[in-house]
C-alpha cells in the first residue's frame, strides 16, 4: 500500500506541476499578448502626440515669428513634451518588466499631454483668427479705396497676395521661416498703399462726410450728385487720384 500511495502522490505531484506550468505559460502568454497590444496603443498615442506637437510648434512660430505676438500665458513646456515623444526603448521595456509601472499608465500620460498641447493649439489658432479677421478687413478697405482711385494693377496684386497669405495661416504649406520671409515682403508692399479711410482722409485733408460719400461711391459704384454737398464734390475733385477717376454724368 505504501508503494501505491507513493506512486499516487507522485502522479498527483506531476499533475500539479503540469498545472502550475500550464498556468504559468498561460499567464505569460496573456501578459505577452497584453504587452503587445499596449505597445501598439502606445505607438499610436505617441504618433498623435508628435503630430500635435509639430502643428503646435508651427502655429506658435507663425504667431511669434511671423506676426510678432506673444504666446498665451501658461504655454506648455515644449522640451518636456518633446522628451515624452522620444522615450527611450529601454525605459519602455523596463515598464513591461516592472510590476509597479505599466504601459497603460504611460499611455494615459501621453494622452493627457496631447490634450494639453491641443488646448494650447486652439488658443494660438484663436489668436491667429483674430489677426486674420483684422487684417482681412484692412485688405477690404484698401480694395475699396483702390476702386475709387483707379484700381492700380500693382496695388490690386499686392492686396490679392496679402489676402491670400492671411487665408493660409491656419493651414500653411511653407515652413515658418519661409512664411516670415514672404510676409515681410507682402506687408511692406501693403503698407505703401492707402489701407484705411482715416489715413486717406488725413492725407488729403478731407471732411468726415466726404469720406462717407466716398465709401458709398466705392460700394455702389455711383452716387447721385443731388446726394452730395458742394463741399464734398469740391474736395473730391481736389484730390488728383479722384479727379482722374470720378466721372460725373448729367
Amino acid at each position: 500500500m505504501a508503494i501505491q500511495t507513493t506512486s499516487l502522490e507522485s502522479k498527483l505531484d506531476s499533475l500539479e506541476q503540469k498545472a502550475v506550468e500550464y498556468d504559468t505559460r498561460t499567464n505569460t502568454e496573456e501578459k505577452v499578448a497584453q504587452s503587445e497590444e499596449d505597445l501598439k496603443e502606445l505607438n499610436r498615442a505617441l504618433h498623435k502626440l508628435k503630430n500635435s506637437l509639430e502643428e503646435f510648434e508651427r502655429q506658435a512660430g507663425i504667431l511669434t515669428d511671423v506676426f510678432g505676438e506673444s504666446l498665451p500665458k501658461g504655454a506648455i513646456a515644449r522640451d518636456k513634451v518633446r522628451s515624452l515623444t522620444n522615450t527611450p526603448q529601454e525605459d519602455i521595456l523596463d515598464m513591461i518588466d516592472d510590476s509597479n509601472r505599466s504601459l497603460s499608465s504611460h499611455i494615459d500620460d501621453v494622452r493627457t499631454t496631447r490634450e494639453k498641447v491641443n488646448n494650447e493649439l486652439r488658443l494660438i489658432n484663436d489668436r491667429l483668427k483674430e489677426i486674420q479677421r483684422t487684417k482681412l478687413s484692412d485688405a477690404s478697405t484698401a480694395e475699396s479705396i483702390q476702386k475709387i482711385v483707379g484700381e492700380d494693377p500693382d496695388a490690386m496684386d499686392t492686396i490679392s497676395r496679402y489676402r491670400s497669405f492671411l487665408k493660409s495661416i491656419l493651414n500653411p504649406n511653407d515652413s515658418v521661416s519661409r512664411l516670415k520671409s514672404r510676409w515681410q515682403g507682402i506687408e511692406k508692399g501693403f503698407e505703401n498703399l492707402d489701407t484705411d479711410w482715416e489715413g486717406f482722409r488725413r492725407r488729403h485733408g478731407l471732411r468726415e462726410q466726404t469720406i462717407e460719400d466716398l465709401k458709398t461711391l466705392s460700394q455702389e459704384g455711383k452716387v447721385d450728385l443731388d446726394d452730395l454737398s458742394d463741399e464734398s464734390v469740391n474736395e473730391m475733385l481736389d484730390v488728383p487720384e479722384l479727379r482722374s477717376t470720378i466721372k460725373v454724368s448729367l
